[in-house]
């Protein structure tokens, strides 16, 4: 093994062999828990932290790719190397990319449950082996006789040249250059030379090798940035290169390694004029590749595989609960498709902001047994969303995905604390200890909210202090609705054995106390959605949300606050979520790197 690793603006030296590229790669830049936070917690206040722009950014980490983004990094390289695309497809399929692990979200101490799939910097001998076996799969493929006088180049099998030096050094600087994201220069030729040994003929084992070794490197599994020289006034902060700048456009567009385009703009240096770069990360923006990154923003930042399953329970209280509607298992999914439906019509096909996506009177349910439940036809994806009865169910929070919980009771407290906390990013101090964590039970002579009232609302209660203002009002707004989404005025209550013995009115007025000391009261889910609205702090906490998924870590509200108050400035003026995207490309924080 041969490691060594230079300052910032040095050329990297990240040579490894195999599968311990991964373990090498998580220590190289000496820390010692790559998944650890590098942020503490945010800051609480309703207040926009002041942008300082001498503030220093946190020192970034070593990221290594997710394993969306290294799969989709495996196939575009395939691609590249091959002009058949049915070929390419071949042999992605004999990379056996299945076998990977998923990526998950993150616990962190923010976020207990998980924030995002970028935060996910877990090294385990899965993804070791993994890496490893796609490499090894990879090489061989792609060195087979058909295909080695494409992949490596036909000097590689003409009888005159056979291997002679210029050939190997050509594919290596052609290939390696691609695989690992910068230039390749007579070090990394002669490191190669040595993996491939002292054959002098084309050998087709030596140079899967060397592809084996290339796919293991921690150059190509993590990004590796060093920049080029220091921002003035910034002691520690540098620059990104060209080829660095690339990468991370497309990582955060497109989730892959840089198009040709890219690539030529970062190997003539044009990537660093400012008018060039702004067209690229326009271009990117429109690409359909975005769409999907935008999508994992959506699910990662409203946690919708966090649906308990639907229709499995046997509870008799349940399923007289649901009644003709006892859902199948596919409605779960129905119910998260119908959000990130929402969330894509208006960032793509109508594009708006918060504003719109938050009122927004339109139902996206495409399957019929959620449409059902919406009380409308379902949509074809064609033309325009159907219009939902008119003042029932406002905006996002009102889709069942927020309301459903596999469960006949409606669960206010967690639906408060989800507000609370993923759309304000207000933190809620944790329960005392030895608190009951269990939901209060169904009752047969009260409703869902008052039982949630006698357990955690009593006077001069530790419960009290946290549920009576801060969660519990802001779960309420949404009562009028059932645990299976459902329009409701009144709630029909149960025995034990599931039969019905009555019902109450359902009353969501509550003082959700958007912001600290705000009395308003809301009477509903449309109140709910305009003191949201009107707070502004669905906006900052939006774009502190985006700040999280691109940078993969927790913001800093003091050293993070400029680019933070930029990309809230952008979502209220455009009034489009789609130009947070491009608008966190062009901060100078996005062009920079931070080291100790």
């Amino acid at each position: 093994m041969n490691v060594t690793y230079d300052k910032p603006g040095q050329r990297a030296r990240l040579r490894t062999s195999c599968a311990l590229a991964l373990l090498l790669a998580a220590c190289a830049d000496g820390d010692a828990s790559p998944g650890a936070p590098t942020a503490p917690p945010h800051d609480t206040s309703d207040e926009t932290p002041a942008c300082v722009t001498d503030e220093v950014p946190e020192p970034a980490r070593l990221r290594r790719l997710t394993m969306t983004q290294y799969q989709n990094t495996i196939r575009d390289l395939v691609h590249l190397m091959l002009s058949d695309g049915t070929d390419a497809d071949a042999v992605i399929a004999k990379a056996a990319l299945d076998g990977l692990p998923n990526d998950r979200r993150e616990p962190v101490p923010q976020d207990l449950h998980g924030s995002y799939r970028r935060l996910d910097q877990a090294l385990e001998q899965v993804h070791v082996d993994g890496a490893f076996r796609v490499g090894t799969n990879l090489s061989a493929a792609l060195t087979e006789t058909t295909r080695f006088g494409q992949v490596v180049g036909a000097c590689a099998v003409d009888d005159d040249t056979g291997n002679d030096a210029a050939c190997f050094e050509q594919f290596v600087r052609r290939f390696g250059a691609r695989v690992l994201r910068r230039p390749i220069d007579d070090d990394d030729v002669n490191f190669y030379r040595e993996v491939y040994g002292t054959d002098t003929t084309a050998s087709s084992i030596a140079y899967g090798d060397v592809i084996n070794v290339m796919l293991n490197s921690p150059d190509f599994l993590y990004f590796v940035e060093h920049g080029t020289h220091e921002v003035s006034g910034k002691p520690g902060v540098y620059e990104l290169s060209a080829h660095e700048l690339a990468a991370r456009l497309s990582y955060h567009f497109w989730q892959t390694l840089p198009d040709q385009p890219l690539w030529q703009a970062a190997e003539d240096g044009s990537l660093l004029r400012p008018e060039v770069y702004q067209s690229h990360v326009q271009r990117m923006l429109l690409d359909s590749r975005t769409y999907a990154t935008m999508e994992q923003f959506f699910a990662d930042w409203l946690k919708v595989e966090e649906l308990a399953a639907l229709g499995q329970s046997q509870d008799p209280v349940y399923r007289a609960f649901a009644g003709s509607d006892l859902p199948s298992p596919a409605l779960r999914q129905h119910m998260i498709e119908d959000v990130l439906d929402m969330a894509w019509y208006y960032t793509w096909t109508q594009p708006a902001g918060l504003p719109q996506l938050f009122s927004s009177e339109l139902s996206f349910a495409r399957e019929r047994d959620l449409a059902t439940i919406y009380g409308v036809e379902p949509w074809d994806g064609l033309h325009p969303p159907p219009q939902l009865p008119a003042g029932q169910r406002p905006g996002l929070l009102t889709r069942a995905l927020f309301l459903a919980n596999g469960s006949a009771n409606t669960r206010p407290i967690m639906k408060g604390v989800f507000v609370r906390r993923r759309m304000l990013c207000d933190d809620i101090p944790p329960p005392p200890p030895g608190v009951n964590a269990m939901p209060p039970e169904l009752r047969d002579d009260m409703t869902t909210r008052q039982t949630v009232e006698a357990v955690t609302e009593q006077p001069d209660s530790e419960c009290a202090a946290c549920h009576a203002t801060v969660i519990n009002p802001l779960g309420f707004a949404t009562e009028n609705f059932d645990a299976l989404g459902r329009f409701r005025t009144e709630q029909r209550l149960f025995d034990a054995t599931g039969m019905q013995v009555g019902s109450m009115p359902i009353d969501t007025r509550s003082v959700p106390r958007v912001t600290t000391g705000d009395d308003t009261v809301s009477n509903g889910p449309a109140d709910l959605a305009r003191l949201l609205l009107q707070s502004g702090k669905l906006e900052a906490c939006f774009a502190r949300n985006y700040f999280r998924f691109t940078f993969g870590r927790w913001e800093d509200t003091s050293k993070d606050a400029c680019v933070l108050e930029r990309l809230r400035a952008r979502l209220v003026r455009s009034n489009n979520i789609a130009s947070m995207l491009a608008e966190i490309a062009l901060t100078p924080e996005f062009r920079q790197r931070t080291f100790d």
